[in-house]
C-alpha cells in the first residue's frame, strides 16, 4: 500500500488530508470524529479577533477599550472566550495523534502576538491566521492593506517557536509578491484561499442574509492555478483549501505543489465518513499507477518543473478560447 505521509510546517502528518477550520472542529468530540476518520490534521475552529476585543471591552466595563489597555488584557486572556479556546486545545492535543493547528481569524487590530504565545503553552502544533482582510474604504490601498498583514504575521511569527502558517484571499493584487513577503516575515505555510463570508439580499425583509455557506467541487480550480505557479517560488510551503471533495482532487492540487489539503464542505455534505473514503482513493489510485509515496507526486506540474513554463498564464488562456488547447 502506496506510503502516504507527507510534511506539512514541518510537522508529520500521516497523510495530506486536513480537515479546515469550521464547526467541525469546534468541540472535542468533533476533533475525535475527524481523527477517527483518519485525517492526517485538524485546524481548530477559528477565534475571531471580534470575539477578542468584544471580550475585552466587557472586563474594561466599556464599549470601547484604549489601544494601550486592550493589548495587556488579551495578553493577560482575562476573557472567556480565550479561555474556553485554550481548553479545546489542551483537550484535543490530549485526545489526538495527530497535528493540532490553532485558528485565529484576524485583521491586525488586536494583540494576536501576545494571545499567540499562550495558544503554544495550551499545546498548540501551529498557529493558522486566517486573515479575514475585506477592504471596504477606496482610499486605503493595496500596499497599506498588504503591508499590515505582513506586520502582524511577523510580530505573531518572532512570538512563538512553533510554525505559523498564513491563510489568504485570492483577490490581492499580486498574490505571489504578497505570498512571498509573508514567507519572509515568518509564515512558514501558505493555505490557498481562504473563503470569505458571502452576502445576499432579501428582498422580502429588505435586508442583507447570508449567502452560500460551502465550496462547490469545481472550488478547488483557483487554488490549483495558484500553487502550481507559487510552488518553490515564495519560500513557504503551500496548502489547498476549497472544493476539495474526494481523492482525485486532492491529487491534482498535490501533483500542482501542494504539501496538504484542506477539507470542509465535502465533510459537511456527506460526514466525517468522506475522509476515510477520501484517503482510501488516494491509496487506491498511487498503486494502481505504481506509485510507491504520494510525496513523490508532489508538484510534477508545477510551473517551475514545466518545460512550457507559459501555459501557466495567458497562453493557456487564450489556447482555451480558440480551441487548440
Amino acid at each position: 500500500m502506496a506510503d502516504l505521509s507527507v510534511t506539512f510546517l514541518g510537522l508529520h502528518l500521516k497523510n495530506p488530508i486536513i480537515v479546515a477550520s469550521s464547526g467541525l472542529t469546534a468541540t472535542k468530540e468533533g476533533v475525535r470524529k475527524a481523527v477517527e476518520a483518519g485525517a492526517g490534521a485538524v485546524v481548530l475552529k477559528s477565534l475571531f479577533e471580534e470575539q477578542l476585543r468584544a471580550e475585552i471591552a466587557g472586563v474594561a466595563g466599556s464599549a470601547e477599550v484604549h489601544p494601550e489597555a486592550e493589548a495587556f488584557l488579551a495578553g493577560m486572556g482575562m476573557n472567556e472566550g480565550s479561555d474556553e479556546y485554550l481548553d479545546l486545545i489542551r483537550a484535543s492535543r490530549a485526545a489526538s495523534d495527530v497535528p493540532i493547528i490553532a485558528s485565529v481569524n484576524c485583521s491586525g487590530d488586536s494583540a494576536w502576538a501576545e494571545f499567540a504565545a499562550r495558544l503554544e503553552s495550551a499545546g498548540a502544533d501551529a498557529i493558522e491566521l486566517n486573515l479575514g482582510v475585506v477592504p471596504t474604504d477606496p482610499s486605503v490601498s493595496a500596499s497599506a492593506i498588504e503591508d499590515k498583514l505582513v506586520s502582524l504575521v511577523g510580530s505573531v511569527a518572532r512570538s512563538v517557536k512553533i510554525p505559523v502558517c498564513s491563510k489568504l484571499g485570492s483577490s490581492y493584487t499580486n498574490t505571489g509578491n504578497l505570498a512571498a513577503r509573508l514567507s519572509k516575515a515568518g509564515s512558514r505555510g501558505l493555505t490557498l484561499f481562504n473563503r470569505f463570508y458571502r452576502m445576499d439580499v432579501d428582498l422580502d425583509a429588505m435586508s442583507l442574509s447570508a449567502g452560500p455557506m460551502r465550496s462547490s467541487p469545481e472550488a478547488y480550480h483557483e487554488s490549483l492555478r495558484w500553487i502550481s505557479v507559487l510552488e518553490g517560488r515564495v519560500g513557504a510551503e503551500l496548502c489547498a483549501s476549497g472544493g476539495v471533495y474526494d481523492g482525485l482532487t486532492a491529487l491534482r492540487l498535490i501533483t500542482v505543489g501542494a504539501n496538504a489539503v484542506q477539507m470542509c464542505s465535502a465533510v459537511y455534505a456527506k460526514g466525517y465518513s468522506t475522509i476515510t473514503s477520501t484517503v482510501a482513493e488516494l491509496h487506491s489510485w498511487l498503486d494502481n499507477h505504481g506509485i510507491a509515496r504520494v510525496a513523490d507526486l508532489r508538484g510534477r506540474l508545477a510551473r517551475r518543473n514545466s518545460d512550457k513554463p507559459e501555459l501557466y498564464g495567458r497562453l493557456h488562456y487564450v489556447k482555451a478560447l480558440t480551441g487548440q488547447a
